[in-house]
């Protein structure tokens, strides 16, 4: 997986865009997070858009459910703020929908989208 950071402060608050292109396996997954725990200790709030429309999701809930547990037991939850932009395929949203699920269960706050306007209008709370 090819992944891109961006990390900017805009007004008060502290954002981080990541674009994912190739395959998400629970590897490149781990490799986000750790960008994403990283980004959420050294700024607080952080608000965090992760773009995976030129992804493919091959994680399953229980790969999570076993790096959670065995990388950071007690590190989450964040008071960063996660948005994932999923492909538009239902498959792919599906995929996408079960890993914010299954973060969201460890602690997380996050939500996916199938379009990049409704995620930055979520993480800026104008929704």
């Amino acid at each position: 997986m090819h992944i891109q950071i961006k990390q900017f402060n805009w007004g008060e608050g502290n954002y981080m865009i990541i674009i994912a292109q190739g395959i998400l396996n629970v590897r490149s997954l781990e490799q986000i997070l750790i960008k994403v725990a990283a980004a959420s200790l050294a700024r607080a709030h952080c608000k965090v858009l992760i773009d995976f429309v030129n992804a493919s999701c091959t994680i399953v809930p229980t790969q999570i459910d076993r790096l959670f547990s065995r990388r950071w037991p007690g590190l989450y939850p964040s008071p960063s703020k996660i948005a994932l932009v999923s492909p538009s395929d239902d498959n792919h949203h599906a995929s996408v929908s079960d890993v914010s699920t299954c973060l969201g269960k460890h602690g997380l706050r996050v939500a996916v989208f199938r379009d990049s306007k409704a995620a930055v209008d979520w993480l800026a709370d104008l929704v």
